[in-house]
């Protein structure tokens, strides 16, 4: 069974050009997918964008406008976050070659976000540290940079070669993925417990969230591990207070 491309999402994080958002709209139709997500975007049903857009005005007119990030992946499975910037917090996961591995195992049942930062400077370092996985695309050192447009064409043009688009098959595993929404209130729960349970007294408590969230990510989980994962927690919380009570 082919993946199924109309379960990937396109969002576009701030984009400030109607002719970009148009083109985007248009390498989308181009490669086989259809959503696209804009969060906070500049006016885009407009002459530029149209213009951008060129037979792609469809898929433009129905690009659907979110307040934030979570707002826009909220019922997805996996949040893929596209950066070249590297550092502490921002430790590449993929390259775009490999992103169908992570990728393509959701979409029988779930849902995959992409997310492309603004054209001048990217995703944000928070807004990093929403994505479950990061994913790069190789460019030369002297000019890493690469237009919104042709970032998103790259992906999608990879993704789409991969899921047999040029005349090819391939095999993919099923999954029965949590919602992005699930995994937050899974990450959540882990950082109140750590909190009571005074992990943090010593140390800053901003590397354990985003840490979980790479981790959960990168295990690509299914509802039942949430379930799991979410008792094992709860239980370990619950000791400590049974251990609290004892002491005191």
């Amino acid at each position: 069974m082919k993946p199924d491309l109309d379960r990937v999402r396109i969002v576009l994080v701030e984009p400030q050009g109607a002719f970009n958002i148009g083109s985007v709209a248009r390498v989308m139709m181009n490669m086989g997918f259809s959503d696209l997500a804009l969060v906070n975007p500049a006016e885009f049903r407009n002459d530029d964008g149209y213009r951008g857009a060129v037979n792609a005005k469809p898929l433009l007119n129905g690009a659907r406008v979110f307040p934030s990030i979570a707002d826009a992946v909220g019922d997805t499975n996996l949040v893929v976050g596209t950066t070249r910037r590297r550092g502490k917090q921002r430790k590449i996961y993929c390259c775009a070659e490999d992103l169908s591995g992570h990728v393509f195992p959701l979409l029988h049942e779930g849902r995959v976000s992409i997310l492309f930062g603004r054209e001048e400077s990217g995703l944000s370092t928070a807004e990093a540290n929403l994505c479950n996985i990061l994913a790069s695309i190789p460019a030369s050192p002297g000019h890493p940079s690469l237009n919104l447009s042709h970032a998103v064409a790259i992906i999608c043009y990879r993704l789409f070669v991969d899921a047999g688009g040029a005349g090819g098959e391939i095999s993919n595993p099923v999954r029965r993925p949590a919602d992005n929404r699930e995994l937050e209130e899974l990450i959540e729960y882990i950082g109140f417990a750590f909190g009571e349970m005074g992990f943090f007294s010593k140390g800053p408590p901003e590397y354990v969230v985003p840490l979980f969230r790479r981790i959960f990510g990168r295990a690509l989980l299914d509802q039942e591990d949430i379930g799991n994962l979410s008792h094992i927690f709860h239980r370990l919380y619950g000791l400590f207070l049974e251990e609290s009570r004892r002491g005191s």
